[in-house]
């Protein structure tokens, strides 16, 4: 089984750290949001409810 993980901040310096890290390993599926989306509330908790881990690579009042 694949544990399913979304980075929110993908496109940030640690984001894309652990995107890195992520894409190493074949038990991991990485969700990832369209860029487009990526300022969507709606489909930014739409990706963190069907993960099983997120990371929030956020500042700290948008991580809140």
């Amino acid at each position: 089984m694949a544990y399913k993980v979304f980075v929110d901040g993908q496109e940030g310096t640690t984001g894309l750290k652990i995107n890195e890290y992520l894409a190493r390993r074949s038990d991991i599926e990485v969700l990832r949001i369209d860029s487009a989306l990526r300022k969507d509330v709606a489909e930014r908790k739409r990706l963190i409810d069907a993960s099983d881990v997120t990371f929030l690579c956020l500042p700290d009042a948008a991580a809140r």
